[in-house]
């Protein structure tokens, strides 16, 4: 099919989030969502290109775009996404995206670019080896099932960390009395995430962009965005978000300990509130996704029942061999 390809326009959020759910249907993508990220996305230090591909019929049958990473922020280096409507495969439209998007990526001097696909898309990971792309890093999708959790082996779990001094409570309540709630979680976060595993280091957001992407966003529950503290200190978060249009469905969103308080059970008394507060407001599932190198939270998880799918693979390819730096 001879398509054309153009810039993405704001109308057709619609036609690429129904591409992406007949691709993937269980990880839907949802318009509200994908609105605010573009509206709250920092134009100024970031680089956001995205194409979709028209058929003469006037009607968006495939989308690619590459961005920066935000969390691991390279001048250089950028993520890729390209789908093509099911239904259209095999005409040669995510080659054509593809090369429009190797054009921008070389307009932008990258040098290196990196995606992610399930390992179950056979022909997305045989258009991606066949185009010099080579496996990096894999990252675990587990599921609970809250009908059939049992609280009975982790009856005591939080009384033992309250033991040592540590309480737990919520954004919702911190941020009701004391203004200085979303800083403090952004330098938790800053630094329980330093040593996570991933590809590249991690490059802290400043504290208005975290705010805007990781508080303020639709999908973030404040009341079941869980903070352990030891007196007035925040030692520990872990938060549920929303995951539309599911409404049955929540995500464990990040999980992290300061590193002085690591080892005490914090991680897994925040895991079982969190467990609690989506069994109590109705949820039939929590899902969660993890580095397939960080063994000490896929224990947690283990432990608690969540059970593995499959995995999203991440692919790379070298486009230069010089990085500029800064």
């Amino acid at each position: 099919m001879k398509v054309q390809i153009r810039p993405f326009q704001d109308d057709d959020r619609y036609a690429i989030a129904e591409i992406h759910n007949h691709i993937l249907p269980d990880e839907p993508m949802d318009v509200e969502q994908m609105h605010h990220a573009d509206a709250t996305w920092d134009a100024t230090r970031y680089t956001l290109v995205r194409l979709v591909a028209q058929s003469p019929a006037g009607a968006v049958v495939g989308w690619g775009q590459i961005s920066h990473w935000t969390w691991f922020f390279h001048p250089q280096r950028f993520g890729l996404r390209l789908e093509v409507d099911p239904a259209f495969h095999g005409q040669g439209i995510g080659s054509a995206l593809y090369a429009h998007l190797l054009d921008e990526l070389r307009a932008c001097d990258a040098v290196l670019v990196r995606t992610d696909t399930p390992e179950f898309l056979i022909s997305s990971i045989r258009f991606l080896k066949n185009r010099g792309f080579h496996e990096v890093d894999r990252t675990w999708d587990s599921h609970l099932d809250i009908s059939r959790f049992d609280f009975g082996p982790f009856v005591g779990a939080e009384e033992r960390v309250a033991r040592e001094g540590i309480t737990i409570t919520t954004l919702a309540a911190e941020h009701a009395s004391d203004p200085t709630t979303q800083g403090k979680v952004y330098e938790l976060f800053t630094v329980a995430e330093q040593d996570e595993p991933s590809l590249d280091p991690m490059t802290p957001l400043p504290l208005s962009e975290f705010v805007t992407r990781e508080i303020e966003d639709p999908v973030v529950i404040p009341e079941a965005f869980f903070l352990a503290c030891d007196g007035k200190r925040f030692i520990g978060m872990s938060s549920l978000q929303r995951l539309p249009p599911m409404t049955d469905v929540v995500d464990s969103g990040f999980t992290g300990v300061h590193p002085d308080y690591r080892g005490r059970g914090v991680a897994l008394a925040l895991k079982l509130r969190s467990i609690h507060y989506a069994s109590e407001h109705g949820y039939r599932e929590i899902r969660t996704s993890n580095s397939a190198r960080n063994e000490p939270m896929l224990r947690i998880n283990v432990g608690l029942g969540f059970v593995r799918r499959p995995a999203g693979i991440t692919f790379e390819k070298t486009l230069a061999d010089r990085e500029r730096c800064g």
